[in-house]
């Protein structure tokens, strides 16, 4: 449940970038990784300070799992919209399998009858924004290739971090969502400064901060710090199975927002989307899958704030 809550808030994330569509995507970034870096460093301080920190690889993951996978996708969304993006976010789970299939010693192979159903999926989704007309072929391809940098970054970011938590006992997975929260805050200046520079905002104020506050919280801070407590505990094939919850908030909020219904073609590939990661489920099920022990340095530490 905890994996679900996290994923459900990540799918909130893309959600919302309609709701502040006029903002660059440089400026929204940096916006809200800006903010959740100070709240992050308040967090940090709070439940130990800065000392203990392996900042390269904060910064590394801050540059791969948040700040470049969240510029990628707000990119995406704006050239192809919404629900082919969240399609390609919902690729997650069997990508993530995959990857950590191999790693968990699992022949990846009992995952290709998921992606086929995946394929099916993008092509019906895909086929439904062409179709409803607001969208050229040239920016859907082009939102696609930009979703697709911006999963291949998170799942770098995911595997690496899964191992970086289940082998270092210097820190706890909640305090260590805080400390990449700050190297996020780093690499945001930069993208604030080129976002007013190059583009800036014509969203209302108001909007785009409530919008920003909300990202930076819920979506950031809090999904991570969840993410990271629950990613010590079960096998990493498995986790990915779980992220199938941020396509359907996703896809949930998009038409809520929107106002509309999906055609039935489109749902039809919001349907197979989630088909395809419960196929990978039922492969994964017939395997035995055993969660890494978690050392006793690992357990969250103070008062859960990181």
């Amino acid at each position: 449940m905890v994996m679900a809550a996290a994923g459900a808030l990540w799918g909130s994330s893309f959600a919302l970038v309609d709701l502040v569509g006029d903002t660059s995507p440089l400026l929204l970034t940096g916006l809200r990784f800006g903010t959740y870096g100070l709240l992050s460093a308040v967090a940090l301080w709070l439940t130990g300070g800065f000392a203990g920190i392996d900042w390269r690889v904060a910064l590394f993951h801050a540059a791969t799992g948040y700040v470049g996978m969240y510029l990628g996708e707000v990119v995406a969304i704006q050239l192809a919209g919404p629900a082919p993006t969240i399609a390609v976010i919902g690729s997650v789970p069997v990508i993530y399998a995959w990857l950590g299939a191999r790693r968990d010693g699992i022949d990846p192979r009992i995952l290709l009858p998921s992606a086929g159903v995946l394929l099916v999926a993008h092509l019906l989704i895909n086929v439904s924004s062409w179709s409803a007309g607001d969208r050229s072929l040239v920016d859907i391809v082009l939102g696609m290739s930009a979703a697709g940098l911006g999963v291949a970054s998170w799942c770098v970011y995911a595997l690496h971090n899964t191992n970086h938590l289940r082998t270092s006992q210097a820190i706890s997975p909640l305090r260590w969502s805080s400390a990449v929260g700050v190297a996020s805050g780093f690499l945001a200046v930069p993208l604030m400064i080129s976002g007013v520079w190059f583009g800036g905002s014509s969203d209302p104020a108001l909007g785009l901060a409530a919008v920003v506050v909300y990202l930076a919280i819920g979506p950031s801070w809090l999904a991570a710090a969840l993410w990271n407590r629950a990613s010590v505990r079960v096998p990493r094939a498995l986790a990915g199975q779980l992220i199938v919850f941020e396509p359907i908030c996703g896809f949930a909020l998009v038409h809520v927002l929107s106002g509309r219904a999906p055609s039935a073609v489109e749902f039809a590939g919001e349907a197979l989307l989630v088909v395809g990661a419960l196929v990978a489920l039922g492969s994964l099920s017939r395997v035995r899958l055993e969660p890494e022990p978690i050392p006793e340095e690992d357990q969250p530490v103070g008062a859960g704030v990181s």
